[in-house]
């Protein structure tokens, strides 16, 4: 990641933040200090992302705001806490001369959470995505399912159809619910549920409040049933193989769906290509019982604000896949694809011919 590159995304950033008055200030003078030359912090920065690669636009950058929020959230000394809402702090003000401050001596963990952190944000809206797809495939068919989420960090979009409970959907149906992450999180853990926090823009109060209560939605059914939610350490590039190792296919009377949301955005084309290949192979152990569904960005656009659900699935014998809806998150449309209904429902056999 170099200067220039930080800061045109800094500056793109800050363009869709708009309506949030801290975080587009954050990221607008921060852009401003690297353009002016090479702040001492900056070396501290590149330091810790000398080792690192970032491949969507909006990565490093988020890291960074993530960072900056969760060293508030742990120092109610931090001089960015009278400034962020999510701490307590006004909107109002500037934040500029508290994060100067800040940066003239950050502690530690600030460089070591640049260097190894995973954000992973919820967003309320998006979480329950995969639930569209299952209803279409598994409960057509009335076929229990795994549920496994890549790059999950605490599995909380896993209980989307428990957080928001829907007449039309089958929980029952779900078998397993199974999150994988590098570094799995649990949200009873304190640290873990404040870098969760720290993942939402510092002046996004219903998104703080919507991920609370998802997380004490999941802490309540988890308290009833350990087992509510099953976390792993695998990294993205191993699911597949982490899922034909420990989830049996033999079984024709189960199914699987796992999904992957803003994960391969972060992959270069030629670790998306090992990634899909990977999952093919899986998939194609599972027949016509399984479903892989993405929701990602355009792949290939460099600041893409359209969203993609994309389904894949084994049908007779090839794997095939549809983008069964797309979502420009820019402008506030979509468009839905007429074909998916059919592409994830069961094969009807023709009637038998009438008497008449």
């Amino acid at each position: 990641m170099t200067k220039d590159e930080f800061v045109s995304q800094l500056e793109r950033g800050a363009l869709g933040a708009t309506a949030l008055p801290v975080t587009s200030a954050i990221l607008r003078w921060t852009a401003d200090q690297l353009k002016r030359g090479e702040p001492a912090w900056w070396k501290g920065v590149a330091k810790a992302w000398e080792k690192r690669t970032f491949v969507a636009w909006t990565e490093a950058w988020s890291l960074y705001l993530t960072c900056l929020h969760y060293e508030a959230l742990s120092d109610a000394e931090c001089e960015l806490v009278p400034y962020f809402p999510s701490c307590g702090g006004t909107a109002e003000a500037d934040p500029s001369v508290a994060l100067a401050r800040f940066l003239a001596d950050p502690p530690p963990s600030f460089f070591e959470h640049l260097k190894s952190g995973q954000r992973r944000t919820y967003i309320a809206a998006r979480a329950s995505i995969w639930m569209g797809p299952a209803a279409l495939f598994f409960q057509r068919r009335d076929l229990p399912y795994y549920l496994v989420e890549v790059n999950a960090g605490a599995g909380i979009n896993l209980a989307a159809d428990v957080v928001y409970p829907s007449k039309v959907f089958d929980s029952a149906l779900i078998s397993a619910r199974v999150g994988l992450d590098v570094r799995p999180m649990q949200t009873e853990d304190m640290m873990d549920r404040r870098w969760l926090t720290a993942g939402i823009w510092p002046d996004d109060l219903q998104g703080i409040a919507d991920l609370d209560a998802a997380i004490d939605k999941i802490n309540a059914n988890t308290r009833v049933a350990a087992a509510f939610l099953q976390l792993a350490p695998c990294p993205a590039e191993k699911a597949a193989a982490f899922v034909t190792k420990n989830i049996p296919s033999d079984d024709a009377d189960v199914g699987l769906l796992i999904y992957n949301m803003g994960t391969t955005v972060r992959m270069s084309d030629a670790d998306y290509a090992a990634y899909s290949a990977s999952m093919a192979n899986m998939l194609k152990g599972w027949g016509e019982r399984a479903l892989w569904v993405e929701f990602e960005t355009v792949r290939g656009e460099t600041y893409s604000s359209t969203f993609q659900l994309r389904v894949h699935r084994f049908l007779g014998g090839q794997m095939r896949s549809l983008v069964m809806a797309s979502v420009d998150v820019g402008n506030a449309t979509h468009q839905y694809a007429e074909a998916a209904d059919a592409f994830l429902g069961p094969v009807v056999p023709p009637a038998a011919p009438s008497n008449k």
